[in-house]
């Protein structure tokens, strides 16, 4: 029954589309990044630029300085890093092309990258109860930037 529950007020919350303005992002510069056998030196550079965007180092005092690592928008974060080993696999099964993953890939960063200074609770919150990487593409694709 709780399960029931639970579902119906996903289902409730779940939105139609996620509307945000449009706003200007610096982009870290990345000159190296690893390489990769399935994707392109420019989603990798972008993949990059969305880690350095989305996490900061955080420096622990004390005696022994140690240094950690903060994931902002955690869910966003996770679903971006779960999407590109999807893709990947996906490429190397043959179920999807280069350019179709790459493509969706990029959409998807750019939108993070437009949407990362601004209040993204409600799509967090249905990020969160997802597991399918079909399911996160289809929130993902459920962001619309308004162009000014």
């Amino acid at each position: 029954m709780l399960a029931i529950l639970g579902v119906i007020s996903f289902a409730a919350s779940a939105q139609d589309n996620y509307y945000f303005e449009s706003t200007p992002v610096v982009f870290p510069k990345v000159s190296d990044c690893p390489e990769d056998n399935y994707l392109s030196k420019n989603v990798l550079i972008k993949l990059e630029q969305f880690n350095q965007i989305y996490t900061k180092k955080v420096e622990f005092g004390g005696a022994q300085c140690i240094l950690s690592t903060e994931i902002i928008k955690p869910d966003l974060y996770y679903s971006v890093q779960k999407l590109s080993k999807y893709f990947c696999k996906s490429m190397k099964k043959g179920t999807i092309t280069k350019d179709e993953a790459e493509a969706e890939m990029v959409a998807i960063l750019d939108k993070c990258f437009q949407i990362f200074s601004q209040d993204t609770t409600p799509i967090e919150a249905e990020l969160r109860a997802v597991t399918n990487p079909e399911a996160i593409v289809g929130i993902f694709d459920k962001i619309v930037i308004k162009q000014e």
